[in-house]
């Protein structure tokens, strides 16, 4: 029986994950220079031939790659925006990060190890830069509109927390109580403390 259109897509889409991901394991095992398309193609059981077919070279790889991230951070905001409470909105960032770091955890590990790269440092920048000029602001706005002084500064801090957090706990996990220091952050961010701070004149 011949495929429809919809199989046929699920297929290729099915074909792309698995280079992306056996790239993306490889690049972070081997460097993104030792790495060969033959070599992606073997690890992702496929002919080199095909996974030209669908990337005609390693930079529109780690291109893909890279926007499989934009695409995680986007969800991110979309979840944030679909309420309009500014303390539910932090609550949820605070929320969502924990849950990925738990359910992705392996993915995340080859991101870290991939990104950190000196290689890949001009790259990563790019990342960095286009989610501090698409959402910071954002995340400025709620930290603003809840009285903090600095948000920008209220920002960077909490943003640096959620990502040594999460190095924390991938190098460590037996021993990072990674509950607790979620339930300390959404203590640390809930109204009822902020509204006290700010009644009292310490919201920084």
């Amino acid at each position: 029986m011949p495929r429809s259109k919809q199989q046929f897509q699920e297929m290729r889409e099915k074909t792309r994950d698995n280079i992306l991901n056996a790239a993306l394991k490889l690049f972070a095992e081997k460097g993104f220079a030792g790495t060969s398309i033959n070599d992606i193609a073997k690890t992702a059981s496929i002919s080199k031939g095909l996974a030209y077919n669908y990337f005609e070279s390693k930079q529109k790889i780690i291109e893909a790659i890279f926007e499989e991230l934009i695409k995680e951070g986007e969800q991110f905001v979309e979840i944030m925006n679909s309420v309009e409470d500014p303390y539910e909105k932090i609550n949820i960032l605070i929320e969502t990060t924990f849950k990925y770091y738990e359910e992705n955890e392996e993915r995340w590990k080859l991101y870290t190890a991939f990104i950190y790269q000196p290689a890949m440092f001009e790259e990563g920048k790019k990342i960095t830069d286009y989610f501090n000029e698409k959402y910071l602001h954002v995340l400025e706005n709620i930290a603003g509109s809840i009285g903090f002084k600095n948000p920008r500064l209220e920002v960077k801090i909490l943003s640096a927390l959620l990502d040594g957090i999460g190095l924390d706990y991938f190098f460590d996990k037996t021993m990072f109580p990674l509950y607790e220091v979620k339930e300390y952050l959404l203590k640390r961010y809930s109204k009822e403390r902020i509204d006290k701070l700010n009644s009292l004149g310490l919201l920084d």
